[in-house]
């Protein structure tokens, strides 16, 4: 069967559309794709070398390793924590211990914290098993209050992976006596999910042996795992079609024997729900399929919460899209009294996405609602005729409120208070009572020295693009602010202020603060910043409004005289990395500096690559005739031109990304090189898609710091060295 590049290609011969001479070049490095090839991992080798050596050489460079050592030393960030019960269980990571200690600690009445017990060094782990495991708590991929068995809450299902893989073993755990369960619960390294229905039985999906898989390789069947049983003996209990998203397992309530939830991800705009009963019967939850699912109200046992993606009408009445909806599994109910409107935001507010917007305690509902970029949390609480909700006051500007965790089995919230200049606080919230200070990260930088403003820029078609602009109050000189600016601006992901986060590098952004810089954060279209109409306006043949959207705030902050191109660089990371990569070839002319961390690159054949066949909705099809054109005008890889002026790139990435795929920065870098642009690539072996992580990564993450600040804030009399513009 021809691969997806091969029928893209004979799409457009037979439109009538030949392929130029830059396609064709980008077509030669398909070799390096492959991630464990030999020949590409010899190559990447050579390149990482070549660029470590010219990195280190750079006059700032030693400085800037010496200063991010002692940054890191000297605080670590302050970890999230889950409330299990009686239980708080976090994942410590410093710069002694990189890999984690996961701690657990006693909840008090009161809602205070006991003293931290360690239960699981990763470290440890990892010289035991002669393996590069990596302990994943918590992540995208798993909810604590899944993975860990109620009401005690002692026993969960941990993720292992090998080198920051998203495969990871799952092995059963004893929190009580610190311990892997023997003969317990155990999945060799595979794309799986778990949650628990009750002490001798799973729900979950996996990816090993004949078990059907997805268009994009991930699990496509739900089975009902009990105890004792072999993982092939398992019971189906739900079947995905290939071409879907993805599927995955939950569990709604508290008591020792819970109801099951399966969620179908049709695509990330189209989802469904079914019930899963303790025998395997399996009911759909009758839901329109315009919404996304939020998650479940704990220990009720009795609503999914679920977020309109379009207006709509709820029991004759008319409600916009964003409006919070709840269902009750209840079968006392009548089937029109189980769905209610929960929240119906007003004009010109949004709701967070579902990473960091929300969850639900006991018998409440908590979500963070935004306007103007500025966000508050809501609590909703169900009562006899429908919902009530309260609002908490809303943050300043540039500060955001993470809703980090809430207990299932009680009323107590976490949330962490972040922003731009405010250092993480992590706090434990319940109503009547002031909050418990859980946590609180030293100040890393002088942040009296920097002001937050929310602006707008006009884009193409006249839109308002709202941004963060952090800048100095007394600039280093009367000329251009240096500036970077990051984005996303894809799947609905909203992008909100904190502390040194991942989104900037972590601490080693702190060194750029420290020398003056201004940082940059457009709400471009593609994210969920305004709801999901905003994210719509950017998905597949529109993908150009959201490159656009950036531009203009850019141009913008010439135009004004703040910056100039000379001092202005662009980095991201995964989707930002694509947005970087096509600033950096698109408006060549408007950045000096273009840093791409595990980013996609080749958009004719991103779905080759990693699990790139999740985001054909997102990105459009490149077999598909018309949609090939659309994503040739913007990718990367085939936008460089020879003999172009290009500023220079830093291209990050791991062998074991099998997210975006390492192939992606490969061949951009090639192919760059290949036009005689000054292109860089550092390629970790072990990492990940997380593989730019100051404390796991320290000397790349120096490195990359390194670079920007060579070409964008150049210390008086040094000259730009070797990393040069290509003539």
């Amino acid at each position: 069967m021809p691969s997806l590049r091969r029928l893209a290609v004979l799409a457009i011969l037979f439109v009538g559309t030949a392929p130029c001479a830059q396609d064709a070049s980008a077509d030669t490095f398909e070799w390096l794709e492959t991630p464990q090839d030999p020949r590409a991992l010899e190559w990447a080798r050579v390149q990482t070398n070549a660029a470590r050596r010219a990195l280190e050489s750079l006059p700032v460079s030693a400085k800037v390793g010496t200063e991010l050592d002692a940054a890191l030393r000297a605080a670590a960030p302050v970890p999230d924590l889950a409330l299990l019960g009686t239980k708080a269980v976090r994942l410590l990571r410093d710069a002694g211990r990189p890999f984690g200690v996961l701690q657990v600690a006693a909840v008090g009445r009161d809602g205070r914290l006991g003293a931290w017990r360690d239960v699981l060094d990763a470290a440890t782990l990892r010289e035991a098993d002669a393996t590069p495991l990596e302990l994943k708590w918590p992540n995208e991929w798993d909810r604590p209050r899944d993975v860990c068995l109620p009401p005690a809450y002692d026993r969960c299902m941990l993720r292992l992976s090998v080198g920051g893989s998203d495969e990871a073993e799952l092995r059963e755990f004893d929190l009580a006596s610190g311990s892997f369960v023997t003969g317990g619960y155990q999945l060799p390294a595979s794309y799986s999910q778990v949650a628990w229905l009750n002490r001798d039985a799973l729900l979950v999906t996996h990816t090993l042996g004949a078990s059907p898989r997805t268009t994009a390789g991930l699990a496509a069947a739900v089975y009902l795992w009990r105890r004792g049983q072999p993982i092939e003996a398992a019971q189906e209990v739900m079947r995905a079609e290939p071409g879907d998203a993805e599927i995955r397992p939950l569990a709604l309530g508290t008591g020792r024997a819970r109801q099951g939830v399966i969620l179908r991800s049709i695509d990330y705009s189209t989802f469904e729900l079914s019930l899963v009963g303790q025998s395997g019967t399996l009911v759909k939850v009758p839901l329109p399929r315009n919404v996304r699912p939020f998650g479940v109200l704990a220990t009720t046992d009795r609503h999914l919460i679920v977020q309109l993606t379009a207006k709509g009408e709820v029991n004759g009445r008319k409600v916009p899209a964003g409006t919070v909806l709840s269902y009750d599994v209840s079968p006392r109910l009548a089937p029109k009294r189980r769905l209610q409107v929960v929240y119906t935001p007003e004009a010109g507010e949004y709701l967070a996405d579902v990473f960091h917007g929300f969850d639900a305690t006991r018998s409440q509902i908590h979500f963070v609602v935004t306007r103007h970029l500025v966000g508050r949390i809501v609590t909703a609480t169900p009562v006899a005729e429908g919902w009530t909700a309260q609002s908490a006051p809303a943050t300043s500007p540039g500060v955001s409120q993470f809703l980090v965790a809430a207990n299932p089995a009680t009323e107590e919230l976490v949330v962490r208070t972040s922003g731009f200049l405010s250092p993480d606080r992590l706090e434990i919230w319940r109503a009547g009572r002031a909050p418990l200070l859980a946590g609180a990260e030293p100040a890393a930088f002088d942040a009296s020295r920097f002001s937050v403003e929310v602006r707008s820029a006009a884009a193409r078609d006249g839109t308002s693009i709202d941004y963060f602009l952090v800048r100095p109050r007394k600039p280093a000189n009367s000329g251009a602010t240096p500036t970077l600016m990051t984005g996303y601006g894809a799947f609905g992901v909203s992008v909100l202020p904190a502390y040194l986060d991942s989104w900037v590098g972590g601490r080693a952004f702190k060194l750029w603060f420290e020398r003056g810089g201004a940082l940059v954060l457009p709400a471009i279209r593609g994210g969920g910043e305004r709801g999901s109409a905003w994210h719509r306006a950017a998905m597949r043949e529109n993908r150009q409004v959201s490159y656009d959207d950036f531009y203009a705030v850019a141009e913008s902050l010439v135009a004004s005289g703040f910056t100039d191109p000379r001092h202005l660089g662009v980095f991201g990371v995964s989707n930002g990395g694509l947005l970087a990569a096509v600033a950096g070839t698109q408006r060549p002319d408007l950045f000096s500096a273009v840093v791409g961390d595990v980013p996609l690159t080749d958009m004719l054949g991103f779905p080759r690559m990693g699990m790139g066949p999740l985001w054909v909705d997102e990105y459009g099809d490149p077999s598909d005739p018309a949609m090939a054109q659309v994503l040739r005008s913007y990718s990367p890889l085939h936008n460089v031109r020879d003999g172009r002026r290009y500023p220079p790139f830093l291209v990050t990435i791991s062998t074991r990304d099998d997210r975006a795929g390492p192939g992606h920065g490969r061949k951009l870098v090639a192919r760059l090189q290949e036009a005689g642009a000054t292109a860089w690539l550092i390629e970790d072996e072990q990492g990940g898609h997380s593989v730019s992580d100051a404390l796991g990564n320290p000397g790349t993450m120096a490195l990359r710091m390194a670079f920007l600040l060579d070409r964008l804030m150049p210390a008086p009399g040094v000259q730009k060295s070797l990393v040069t513009d290509n003539p």
